[in-house]
Formats: structure tokens, C-alpha cells, sequence
């Protein structure tokens, strides 16, 4: 008799208090205000004989690569799955705290940063007996975002482009255990950022919401991993909560109408590979470029101090964060042949036998999804944004020259001081063609 897989499936409550700093926006004038839905971990563990592997959800704009590496570690001591079959993935909520150490946006919070790990920690633990399962898929028709690189006469900036690549399509995973519906795990490829950065209340945005309203109508959990959602938006940005429950009933009614037209995928495998990609960076500014900016940016940020009488710290927090990137480039310039050249980049595959997620650990531009999963050698390919990390924005090579702000200055808001090149799409295609090889064979 063949071996069967087994689901296990937890989740809890990782709702931050007010008062955190928040995540996502520069420019809030303060930390959270109030709570108006719930964050949530879930997990997902899976076991094939000896193998096992393990996906776990959170509601959360992001985690550095560090911080994934110490979860992976817990769960492997406390239950013994391995970490390279452990994928973390976030829903890129622009309503949730500050877990990600983004330059000015405030402080992370290092007490509920540890606490969200103890909750994975006890997850994994506290897991009730994985039940044998079923698994189906179907990709339904849903299209919540738009193409956000507008051209414009200034360049390209964040709009609308019709004409732009976007993901019109949700996947869906069913697991069905002996007595009914285990999970349902879902992805759809767009930005979190229904609500603006004049938020201050903590939500996780329509993939909650989502989340939610397939919970009601199934009444069984229901996991959110974003896509590759760099260059989208959802079409209501700057939007209220009703437009995100709006947003979120429309991809959930979606999601559940397609439970019932899912086709078994056959499970006779559980396969998991990681590969670190080195990634190579743009080519430096001179040192007379980068003293200049750094001396433009000390004066932007000492006029902004005076303008605000030195006492509203959360007014002066984004020139300080430019200054803060200034300082760190021209510390990069100064080493010259010794500095950095590269950017690590980690790619990983989960393989439920003919099922396989594909995370990459950055924001990810659309075309890699429609691509990567249409040339995928497995049945169904599931492409995971924001997994096991956050470098920032991963354009593919013909975007570089078109400029804005994902390739031209989002990278400034992350610890790393100087954008990948536009070589990274090759060594990522490369890469990720090869791990999808590995767990089809």
C-alpha cells in the first residue's frame, strides 16, 4: 500500500497592541492608533514517510532573511522538520507593524518580533495530529490589481498602465481530509496597500479579509500567500475599509466558487530545494557623487529639524532615512575593491508531487510569475512573493531602463545600499528552472 500524505494544519493570533510603528509607508505621523481586524499565523505541515516540510502564513508586510533563518531554526528543534523545507511566507500587509528593518519607518519592536516567533515556535509544537489528505487545484479567474508603472512625461511613476503585464488569475489549494475541508490555501499576485498610508490602524488589508470570508463560507482555515505583485496594485488604493472588505468578498467569493471545480493532484512525492543565488549589484556612484548626495541630504534633513522645532520625530524620520542611505553609500564607495558586489537572494521549491510552490524572497515583478509558472515542468506551480525574506523590488531586466521608483529609489528603503543589476533576471530564471527540474524528476 502507497504511503499517504498527511495535513496538519494551526494558526493563531499575532495581533500587535497600538502604539507599534507600523510597516510600509514613509510619512505616518505616528505608530498604530488602534486595532480594526485581526493579524493571523497559520501553518501548514506536511508529511510523506520520512519526509517532511512545512509552510507557515503570516499577516505581515515582510521579515528579513534573519529573522526567517531563527524560525526555521525553532521549528526544526522543536519538531524536526528540516529548515530547508520550511517556507515563510508574508501577505505584504501595508497595515501592520514594522517587522523589517525598512529605513524610516520607525523602530521594530523586538519584543513582538520575538513573540511572533514563539507563536510559530508553539504552532509547530502544539500541532494536533496531521490527518491523511487530499489535494486538488485550480486556478480561477480573479483580477483585483492593476499594472501600477504609469508613464507619464516625468517618467514613470505609480499609476495605472493597462497596457502593463498583470496576474488575472487566483490559485487555489484544497485539502481535504477524511471527515471534510482541512484548508484551503489560496495566492493572488497584488500589493496590500487597499489602505494608505494615512492609516494608522492595524489591519491585514483585503488578504485578511479574504481570508475571512472563505473561512465563514467553509468553515475551515484559509492561508493567503501573495504572488509576484512588485509592478501591482490593487485597482482601490487610498481606500477605506469598506473597499477592502469589498476587495476581499470579491477574491473570496472567487476562491470559494472554485473549490468545487479543483482537480486531485497526485501525491507521490514530497520534495523540497533551496538555492542561494548571488545576485549582482549596480554599479556604484563615484565618491564625488556620493559626498554630494550625502551633503544635500545632511542639509535636507538639518532644514526639516528647524522647520518642525527639532520635537516631531516622526516628521523628521524620512530625511533622516535618506540620510541614513547617503551615509551608508558613500561608506560602501569609500571600500572600494573590498566592498560588496553582490546581493544573497534565496529561491526555494515545495513539491506536494505535482504541486509546487516557488518562493522568492523579495517583490517580485509580475512577468516572473506568468512566465516561471507557464514553463514549469511540474502540473501546477504556485510562484510565492515576500518567502523567507525581503530584499526589495525584483524587476525583470527591460524595466531598468524605463526607471521609477521600484527600480530608481525603493531600494534605498532597505538595509542594502544599492540596487540589484539587471543581470539578476537570468541567474533567477536559471536558478529557478533548475530547482522546479529537481523536484519533477
Amino acid at each position: 500500500m502507497s504511503e499517504q500524505l498527511l495535513v496538519g494544519v494551526a494558526r493563531a493570533d499575532i495581533t500587535p497592541a497600538p502604539g507599534i510603528h507600523m510597516g510600509g509607508y514613509w510619512g505616518r505621523k505616528s505608530g498604530a492608533t488602534d486595532v480594526h481586524d485581526p493579524l493571523m499565523a497559520k501553518m501548514l505541515t506536511f508529511e510523506l514517510g520520512t519526509m517532511r516540510a512545512a509552510l507557515v502564513a503570516l499577516d505581515l508586510v515582510g521579515l528579513d532573511a534573519a529573522t526567517v533563518a531563527s524560525i526555521r531554526r525553532r521549528i526544526e528543534k522543536g519538531v524536526g522538520i528540516p529548515g530547508e523545507g520550511i517556507m515563510v511566507c508574508c501577505s505584504h500587509t501595508h497595515a501592520g507593524p514594522l517587522t523589517a528593518p525598512f529605513r524610516g519607518m520607525g523602530e521594530i519592536d523586538e519584543t513582538y518580533l520575538a513573540e511572533v516567533e514563539e507563536t510559530v515556535a508553539r504552532l509547530a509544537e502544539g500541532m494536533a495530529a496531521p490527518q491523511p489528505a487530499r489535494v486538488a487545484h485550480a486556478r480561477v479567474e480573479a483580477r483585483l490589481g492593476i499594472n501600477r508603472r504609469e508613464a507619464r512625461q516625468t517618467g514613470v511613476e505609480i499609476g495605472h498602465n493597462p497596457d502593463g503585464p498583470v496576474v488575472s488569475y487566483a490559485h487555489l489549494v484544497r485539502f481535504e481530509g477524511e471527515e471534510g475541508l482541512l484548508a484551503t490555501l489560496f495566492s493572488h499576485a497584488c500589493h496590500g496597500v487597499v489602505l494608505s498610508g494615512a492609516n494608522h490602524s492595524i489591519s491585514a488589508d483585503f488578504p485578511g479579509a479574504t481570508a475571512r470570508f472563505v473561512e465563514r463560507e467553509t468553515g475551515a482555515p484559509a492561508l493567503f500567500v501573495n504572488g509576484a505583485c512588485g509592478d501591482i496594485n490593487p485597482r482601490k488604493t487610498g481606500g477605506s475599509f469598506e473597499d477592502v472588505e469589498e476587495l476581499g468578498r470579491e477574491l473570496g467569493q472567487a476562491i470559494v466558487d472554485g473549490l468545487d471545480g479543483v482537480s486531485a493532484v497526485k501525491i507521490t512525492s514530497l520534495r523540497h530545494a533551496l538555492e542561494e543565488v548571488q545576485l549582482p549589484l549596480c554599479e556604484p556612484p563615484s565618491r564625488l557623487q556620493a559626498e554630494v548626495e550625502k551633503l544635500a541630504l545632511q542639509l535636507k534633513a538639518e532644514l526639516k529639524k528647524i522647520a518642525s522645532d527639532g520635537g516631531d520625530i516622526w516628521a523628521q524620520r524620512v530625511p533622516q532615512a535618506h540620510l541614513e542611505w547617503a551615509q551608508a553609500t558613500l561608506d560602501w564607495v569609500k571600500k572600494g575593491e573590498d566592498r560588496e558586489r553582490s546581493q544573497r537572494f534565496e529561491i526555494q521549491v515545495l513539491a506536494l508531487g505535482g504541486l509546487a510552490l516557488l518562493g522568492m524572497e523579495g517583490e517580485i515583478f509580475s512577468r516572473y510569475q506568468l512566465e516561471l509558472e507557464e514553463e514549469s515542468p511540474l502540473p501546477a506551480t504556485l510562484l510565492c512573493g515576500y518567502a523567507n525574506g525581503c530584499v526589495g523590488y525584483v524587476p525583470t531586466a527591460d524595466e531598468y531602463a524605463r526607471g521609477g521608483y521600484e527600480v530608481d529609489s525603493a531600494y534605498k528603503v532597505y538595509p542594502s545600499v544599492q540596487m540589484i543589476a539587471p543581470e539578476s533576471e537570468e541567474l533567477i530564471r536559471r536558478a529557478a528552472r533548475s530547482l522546479l527540474g529537481s523536484v519533477a524528476a
